[in-house]
């Protein structure tokens, strides 16, 4: 069941934990808020197990102010309040303490916010707050400030602190622009580790010209009785949509994954699906130029049936945004193979990188590019697209992109010179394992 479909004390449970399990608070810290149909605000309580919450923890404050529940409120509570109250439009309100945003806030600035699409588009007006002690009247006025003054805002990082950010849509959406935020700021980070100056950039005129081609017109089809076939390939997608995104290579809504059917006819992630717990229900089949009724498949959707239109030994796509192999995608460097054998095995002779946007404006070049046999391929500012003649062999090397990637910013951070692997050796393993 989508989050937005839960009671909102349900709602707030679901939601801390998720912030919990995906390491982006302590176990004491972090609070929550939401708005229900009838204005009560729901918040959760002061202490516990972030983690572990129960609904019958969660406190309702009236419209009148008086508060239902057993537990004693947040500190925070007031900001939680102010901005409900300043900004009406808002339905739901996350604050933690991340480890990227928290980075930002003891620096006292503002992240880049032109990295990933998904951060341009959603994080608005981006605000530093000034510092207050926490549950204090100075920080709830300071936190307060930024919003209202700033009608535009859905952001505002605490210096020294962590994070506030509301959304018009609700808990959930406002923890997936959380999410990706911190994730942005670490991407931001490591590439100044690892390249030396602050990553590459999307321009305003890129990210516009990507948004008015986000919508592709398809036209619909009346699902009939679904296969038993079919039936199992959307719970294996689902399977590895959860392994994706609790291995942090997804995040709630960065991530698309598809899959062959027959001949032309693919499965492929809705478009707005919630990647940290995918159902079938929001799997879409496309045939040709038509799609499922009723449901909008991922905005890539064009992309994945041009691949498989021109490849017809690729059965499974995924695009992800894996945290370190993204320092690759908004740097310069090249990501190179020859560091570990598993790496060249499973990913081949090279990775090439294609210009941000050329998942709508270079569709038959990134479909004739996989036709060479090469797997894998960098989209600037945007994803990685590995794919594969079934879901595993896509997720395995979507895997092994991370894990390779993650070796190489380790061994950054420990100063010394990386030997790659020769000629020699590359040729050895091409034999070994039948690579041509």
């Amino acid at each position: 069941m989508k989050v937005e479909k839960l009671k909102p004390s349900e709602q707030l449970c679901k939601v801390m934990s998720r912030i919990y399990d995906s390491g982006l608070t302590t176990v004491s810290g972090g609070n929550l808020s939401l708005k229900d149909e009838y204005d009560n605000i729901w918040v959760t309580p002061s202490g516990g197990d972030k983690g572990r919450y129960q609904p019958e923890d969660m406190l309702k404050i009236g419209r009148d102010g008086k508060i239902q529940g057993t537990r004693k409120p947040s500190v925070e509570t007031g900001i939680h309040r102010s901005i409900l109250a300043d900004r009406p439009e808002f339905k739901g309100v996350v604050h933690a303490h991340p480890s990227g945003l928290v980075a930002i806030s003891l620096l006292r600035q503002l992240p880049e916010t032109m990295l990933f699409p998904q951060v341009a588009n959603e994080v608005r007006n981006v605000r530093l707050a000034a510092y207050g002690c926490p549950g204090s009247e100075e920080l709830r006025a300071n936190v307060a400030k930024e919003f209202k003054d700033n009608p535009t805002t859905n952001t505002a990082i605490l210096e020294n602190h962590g994070a506030f950010v509301a959304s018009e849509k609700g808990l959930s959406h406002a923890f997936g622009i959380f999410k990706d935020l911190d994730f942005s700021i670490r991407v931001q980070a490591k590439a100044h580790s690892f390249w030396g100056k602050g990553p590459n950039l999307i321009s305003k005129e890129q990210l516009e010209r990507y948004n008015r081609a986000l919508r592709p017109a398809l036209g619909t089809f009346k699902q009939g009785e679904i296969s038993e076939k079919e039936r199992e390939l959307r719970a294996l997608m689902c399977d590895f949509c959860s392994r994706a995104y609790q291995r942090k290579l997804f995040t709630q809504n960065i991530g698309v994954i598809s899959a062959r059917l027959e001949g032309e006819n693919f499965l492929i992630t809705e478009s707005d699906s919630d990647n940290a717990e995918l159902t079938a229900s929001e799997i879409v089949k496309v045939c040709g130029s038509t799609a499922e009724e009723g449901k909008t498949p991922s905005k890539s959707v064009l992309l994945h049936k041009r691949i498989y239109e021109t490849n017809p030994d690729i059965h499974a796509i995924i695009m992800a945004a894996p945290e370190n192999a993204m320092v690759f995608a908004v740097t310069d460097r090249e990501y190179d193979l020859k560091t570990i054998p598993e790496c060249y095995i499973v990913l081949r002779e090279d990775i090439a990188k294609f210009p941000f946007g050329s998942t709508i404006e270079k569709q038959e070049e990134l479909a004739d590019y996989f036709k060479r046999k090469s797997p894998v391929a960098i989209v600037k500012n945007d994803c990685y697209i590995c794919t594969g003649e079934n879901l595993f062999n896509a997720f395995d090397r979507l895997e092994v992109v991370e894990f390779s990637a993650e070796a190489v910013m380790n061994a950054n951070l420990l100063k010394g010179q990386i030997k790659s692997i020769t000629e020699q050796q590359v040729h050895e393993i091409k034999v070994k394992f039948g690579i041509v």
